[in-house]
């Protein structure tokens, strides 16, 4: 089947943006002018099992302003589509471009999620490796409903223009869109374990492993039990839906 690139495609009920990093770094940084934040939300193959189980996960993503495809599950099922993707647009490789742009334009940006003290880790990791680069403000992701207005009142006080949000889905999506018109900045995105990498926390594979597609094996081998049921269990799942939902569609 010949393979086409358009602007947009859909898998699995989900809506995706087909762009490349440097094109989804720049909406990020530079997103149109109006009233409630830009909202950017990433399916990899985690994400499309969750939203089998909890629909309103795909709800969320579909609400989203940009939704990118993180992971060579998706490629793989986008070429069952007979669509090319332009790139794996994942927060991990996402991040520098960001960093670079809004250390050079004067973006300053907000860290929520994770555990406490990852969060500002990784805001100095960051700070420290892209001079300029002005993260205003942290928060860990370990408070109650009862705390979101502070969390919020937070985040708008400290005049960030791009949100971090790292809770994991189906969490994060649905923080995001719940609160994104009480937000006062002006791109929201939900990035999963982004914090982790950056802090420190987990490592990230060597580029070789990233390369051949083989980065969920080594967070297998990393954290066996917590990753066992996304990964092993997970992908298998995916890849059965992806032969056998998507071929239907033909």
């Amino acid at each position: 089947m010949l393979e086409v690139q358009p602007r947009t495609f859909s898998l699995f009920g989900m809506t995706i943006n087909n762009d490349s990093l440097t094109e989804a770094a720049d909406k990020v940084l530079h997103p149109n002018a109006g009233k409630k934040a830009r909202t950017v939300s990433f399916v990899n193959v985690n994400t499309v099992n969750l939203s089998v189980a909890d629909p309103s996960l795909a709800e969320s993503v579909n609400d989203s302003d940009l939704v990118f495809a993180d992971g060579a599950g998706m490629r793989i099922a986008a070429k069952r589509q007979g669509i090319c993707m332009r790139d794996n647009v994942n927060g991990t490789d996402l991040l520098p471009l960001i960093c670079e742009g809004a250390a050079q334009e004067g973006i300053p940006m907000f860290f929520l999620g994770a555990a406490p003290g990852v969060a500002a880790k990784a805001a100095m990791n960051l700070e420290k490796q892209y001079p300029g680069l002005d993260i205003v403000g942290v928060h860990h992701g370990f408070f109650d409903k009862q705390s979101n207005q502070q969390v919020i009142d937070c985040i708008n006080r400290s005049g960030a223009k791009i949100l971090f949000v790292a809770f994991g889905s189906p969490i994060q999506e649905q923080w995001v869109m719940k609160h994104r018109d009480a937000l006062k900045v002006e791109t929201v995105l939900a990035v999963g374990g982004l914090f982790d990498f950056y802090s420190g926390r987990i490592p990230r594979a060597p580029l070789w492993m990233r390369r051949n597609s083989l980065e969920w094996l080594f967070r297998l081998i990393q954290e066996p039990r917590t990753k066992f049921q996304r990964y092993v269990i997970g992908n298998p799942i995916f890849l059965w839906r992806c032969f056998w939902q998507l071929e239907k569609q033909y």
